[in-house]
Order: C-alpha cells, then sequence, then structure tokens
C-alpha cells in the first residue's frame, strides 16, 4: 500500500462494526484511484467478504471471520406496536403465521429496575433475533413472535422459565393472526385475556381461556370479556325472581340471555317452562287474547275458551320481545299483572293467581319511550328491576372469530357437509364489517358460507356480498345503493359541520328548541313515507330502504296513521 501511494480506511473501533472503506486524499489533494469489485470508489462502501480491491497496481481481497449475530435489546412500546402493525398486515397479506405473547408479573411485577433489566436480559437470550421484547409497563412484557402459531407454546413456556427466577407470579398467554384476531388491539386484548386467567408459572391461549356456557340443549363459547361478565351477572340474577329488562340492538341475542335466564334458575330446572311472544308481531286486537287468554264468546270468533301466555308460564318465565311496541292499553293492563300478580282472561271477571317471571327485551330505550309518552313510566319501573345490556357484535371482537368459525361448522353439519377452513383475508373482511345485523347477520353469513363453498378455504370471494361489498369498518347504509354513493365533508374533531353550526345559531337566537324525541318521530315519519314513495308502496322494500325490521316497519305504520301508496294511488276502475 506505501508503494502505491494509498492508504485504506475502516471506520469502527470495534470487530462487530461494519467496514467501511474511503478514499484516500493527499496533501496536495489528489485522490488516490481506488476500485471495488471494478468500480471506481466514490464514496464510503460498505464492504463484505470477497470484495476484489485494487489500489493503483496493487491488488487485495478482504475478508473477515464470521462475526456472531447481535442480540436486540427491549425496545420502545412505540416500536413494538409499530412492527406489530407491520407484521400483521404481513401475515394477513401473505398467510403466514404471528403471535403476540402478554408476560404479566402478578399485581406486585417486579421490585425494582435491576430486576426488570434483568428478567428483560433473560427474556431476549431466550428468544430470536427476530423476535422483538418490549415493556407495556412495569408489570407486563410484550413480545411479538413473527412466523410462530401452532408452536407458540414452546418459546412461550421458555420464556415464562427464563423469568420465573425474577417473579415467581409470572404468568402468559398468546394470541395468534387470524384466528384469534385480525388487528393490533384485538391481538393485545387476546393475549392479555388469556394471562390473566392462567395460574402462576402457566401459559395460555385465548382457545383456552373460552368459556363453553350450556343452555338448556344448546352450549355456546363466550371469548370477549365483556361476554364473560354478562353471563356471570346473568347467573347471579337467574337465582332470584326480579323481573329483567335486557337491551340491545336487534339480532345481538336477547333471546339467548332470557333462555340463559330462565335455564339456570329454579324454574328451568323445575316444571316451568320458558315463553315467547314478540309483541311487535301480533296484531294489537289479539294482543291482550294472546297475553291474558279469553273466555267462549268473549268476541266475535272466540268459539271456546283459551288460556294466554301468562297460564301457559306458570312457575316457568315469560319473555315479551320488542316490549316498547305493547300498546297503552296493554301496558296498562300488563302493570296490573305484574302488581297483583293475577290475570284475568277477556271476557271473564274472575283472576286466576299466578308464579311468572317476566323477562323483557327492547332494541330501543325505554327512556327515551318513556319521556315522550309512548311507555308508561310506572311499568317501566316495574320491568328494569335489573337490567342487562347486551353490547353489539362489533365491540365484541374477541368473540367474533369464535362464533363464525363456531357458526359455519353448525350450518354445514346442517347440511352434512364438511366445514371448510376460513382464509386469512376471508378473517379479515369479517373484522373489518362493523355488522349492523349482529350475531343474525354472521349466522345468515355463515349459512350462506355453507351452502355456497366447494372447497376447503373460504375465500373472501365467497363470502356474502353484503360484507365484502361495504367499505371496510364502515358498512354501506342500506338507503345507499352501491351505484349512487353519498360523498359528505369529513368534521373537524371538536367542531360541529356547518350545517349544524347554523341551526344552533338560529336556535339559541330565536330560542326555539323542540323536544328531541319529537323531532326524531317527525324525522322517521317523513323517513317511511319517502321509503314508501320510492318503493311504489311495497312495504317490505321501503323498510329495506331504511334499514328497518319489517316488523317495526309494519307497526309504525299504524302508530303514525299510515298507509302504503300503492293502495291510496290505485286507479279508479273504468266501467264497460
Amino acid at each position: 500500500c506505501r508503494e502505491a501511494r494509498a492508504q485504506l480506511t475502516f471506520d469502527g473501533d470495534d470487530v462487530f462494526a461494519e467496514p467501511f472503506l474511503r478514499s484516500h486524499v493527499d496533501a496536495q489533494g489528489d485522490a488516490t484511484f481506488v476500485r471495488v469489485n471494478g468500480e471506481a470508489l466514490r464514496e464510503p462502501r460498505l464492504l463484505a467478504t470477497g470484495d476484489v480491491l485494487s489500489i493503483d497496481t496493487a491488488t487485495l481481497v478482504f475478508h473477515r471471520d464470521m462475526v456472531p449475530p447481535v442480540k436486540r435489546g427491549v425496545v420502545p412500546l412505540a416500536e413494538l406496536l409499530r412492527r406489530l402493525d407491520e407484521e400483521t398486515e404481513r401475515s394477513l397479506r401473505y398467510q403466514r403465521p404471528l403471535t403476540v405473547l402478554a408476560v404479566s408479573f402478578g399485581s406486585g411485577g417486579l421490585a425494582s429496575s435491576s430486576l426488570r433489566l434483568a428478567a428483560a436480559e433473560a427474556v431476549v437470550d431466550a428468544l430470536r433475533l427476530v423476535d422483538v421484547v418490549a415493556w407495556s409497563h412495569e408489570r407486563e412484557l410484550l413480545v411479538l413472535l413473527p412466523e410462530t402459531a401452532e408452536t407458540a407454546k414452546t418459546p412461550a413456556t421458555r420464556v415464562v422459565q427464563a423469568v420465573l427466577p425474577f417473579a415467581a407470579g409470572a404468568r402468559a398467554g398468546y394470541a395468534s393472526c387470524p384466528a384469534d384476531g385480525c388487528d393490533v388491539d384485538t391481538l393485545l386484548r387476546s393475549a392479555r385475556e388469556a394471562a390473566s386467567t392462567v395460574p402462576a408459572g402457566d401459559v395460555a391461549t385465548t382457545t383456552d381461556t373460552n368459556q363453553a356456557r350450556t343452555i338448556g340443549d344448546v352450549t355456546i363459547v363466550v371469548a370477549d370479556p365483556a361476554m364473560k361478565r354478562l353471563f356471570a351477572m346473568i347467573e347471579r340474577l337467574a337465582v332470584s325472581d326480579l323481573p329483567v329488562l335486557v337491551c340491545g340492538e336487534t339480532g345481538v341475542g336477547k333471546e339467548v340471555v332470557a333462555a340463559a335466564l330462565h335455564a339456570w334458575s329454579k324454574r328451568g330446572r323445575g316444571r316451568g317452562r320458558l315463553v315467547a311472544l314478540n309483541c311487535a308481531a301480533v296484531p294489537e286486537a289479539l294482543l291482550e287474547s294472546e297475553l291474558f287468554g279469553h273466555e267462549k264468546g268473549a268476541f266475535s270468533g272466540a268459539s271456546s275458551a283459551k288460556p294466554g301466555l301468562f297460564e301457559l308460564s306458570e312457575d316457568g318465565t315469560l319473555f315479551l320481545d320488542e316490549v316498547a311496541d305493547l300498546s297503552p292499553s296493554a301496558q296498562a293492563k300488563l302493570l296490573r299483572v305484574l302488581e297483583t300478580k293475577t290475570v284475568s282472561r277477556v271476557g271473564s271477571v274472575h283472576e286466576r293467581a299466578l308464579d311468572v317471571r317476566v323477562v323483557a327485551a327492547t332494541n330501543r330505550p325505554l327512556e327515551g319511550e318513556v319521556a315522550r309518552g309512548a311507555f308508561r313510566q310506572d311499568l317501566y319501573f316495574r320491568l328494569c328491576a335489573a337490567t342487562v345490556f347486551v353490547p353489539p357484535l362489533r365491540d365484541r371482537r374477541l368473540d367474533l372469530p369464535v362464533l363464525a368459525r363456531t357458526l359455519l361448522r353448525d350450518a354445514c353439519e346442517r347440511l352434512g357437509r364438511p366445514t371448510p377452513t376460513l382464509s386469512s383475508q376471508s378473517m379479515l373482511r369479517l373484522a373489518r364489517h362493523s355488522w349492523p345485523g349482529n350475531v343474525r347477520e354472521l349466522k345468515n353469513a355463515m349459512a350462506y358460507v355453507a351452502a355456497t363453498c366447494r372447497g376447503d378455504l373460504v375465500e373472501p370471494d365467497l363470502l356474502p356480498e353484503r360484507v365484502t361489498d361495504a367499505p371496510i369498518g364502515a358498512p354501506r347504509p342500506p338507503s345507499q345503493p352501491p351505484s349512487q354513493p353519498r360523498s359528505r365533508p369529513h368534521p373537524v374533531p371538536g367542531q360541529l359541520p356547518v350545517l349544524a353550526n347554523d341551526l344552533l345559531a338560529l336556535r339559541r337566537k330565536s330560542g326555539e328548541f323542540r323536544n328531541i324525541y319529537d323531532e326524531i318521530r317527525e324525522l322517521e315519519r317523513t323517513r317511511m313515507l319517502e321509503a314508501l314513495e320510492a318503493a311504489d308502496g311495497v312495504r317490505v322494500r321501503a323498510a329495506e330502504l331504511i334499514g328497518m325490521p319489517l316488523r317495526t316497519f309494519v307497526t309504525k305504520l299504524r302508530e303514525y296513521e299510515l298507509s302504503p301508496l300503492s293502495k291510496r294511488r290505485r286507479p279508479p276502475t273504468s266501467s264497460s
């Protein structure tokens, strides 16, 4: 090198640093002529074993011994979450396994920072170079395990064994993508839920912590913590005879809650039975007869005496679904039955003593119905001695994969066919759909898949169009056809839209405020009229246009004294 009047400069102070070659510039400012693998060196360049260096007339071959890989330390939580987001996308796109591990150190955590440092180093030593470790807080360590699914229990157990010398109460839970979730939040919740339910020194997956609940002849599986707490409350309520009001959106499973309240009570274990009535599906003229029964000759067509549902549910449970649709007359009579525990048939003056528990359900807030005078306040307080709210499916992300696989298996068993597997992309579409129809919509979707799938794998094109065509995370409203999307301005967080601001300013100036429930009723009536006009008076189509259940639509037609346009616009018959 001296004879060639050149100098090789390697950056780095230790053997683990990467060697960079730079051209040497002498005192006169002339650059030494250096080539790497035949190319002129004009900027610092990373060298690899086998690179050929030409310096004037000298030729050198670079070589270094194999350097062991550098173990990663604990990274900041933000870095792990960023990597988890990237790995989740890769897992779903290329159908590659991914596992998230949550290591809990119990309520006490680790006593000192030195213990936390030692425990973290032990975890890093027990893992691969590709794995990522971060503290979420002083009592929990998160681990990202790419390319790991069915075999995740092995590294998870190794991690727990590594930290047990530092924390005797350590335990861990893990969740895999897409089997247990398709987004960061769901995977983390699943792993933490699994870790919270196992004893110290043990490891569990989400499947291990699922609860199987038997309701009569039916067994359901519960995974989401909110639903576990709900059914724990139902178990406590079942031993009493308190009236229970079950609230929740259409299709969330309110009838399942009613069945559980009955099956887990002494009434369900005795000779009593569960009798259900959909208050919105029975015409008002027949509702009282259905509930309370009638005597022979009580009205035209009453050719014989008939017991009502209250009598049929003696020593059992009466489930009143859509109780908000009861007429004022039926509400008054129901209130008397609940207060006196006696029932009188239509056309009779004799009262019969009853021992019946009443469970009511509604998809509308009864407080609002009471405020606008559509529901009796005293009856409301009679029904809501205990209130149970069933969360919608979009808020039960841990339940979604379990329910989808269970409902698909049940639908295939009914058809006598083997159960296919939902692909990762299909699970992603299911997870990102907001399920306005809740569990009922999911059940119908899985029945559709069972009927149409002919292979072993369910890809997204085999899912119903409602799931695949709707925008991810925000399904299209039924009133908005796909060919005519509505463009809406994006609201600024914390700021009302311009129109709302203008209306608010006008109302503040004029002092004209109305009862909000009156405005809601007016809007509802207007939308129903518009839907009837657009559907040429066809009630089924009109209900679909505004996303309202048909039975509710028909009930509100009577309530608002509306009639289908097709009847009002029928052309007069010409006489011959």
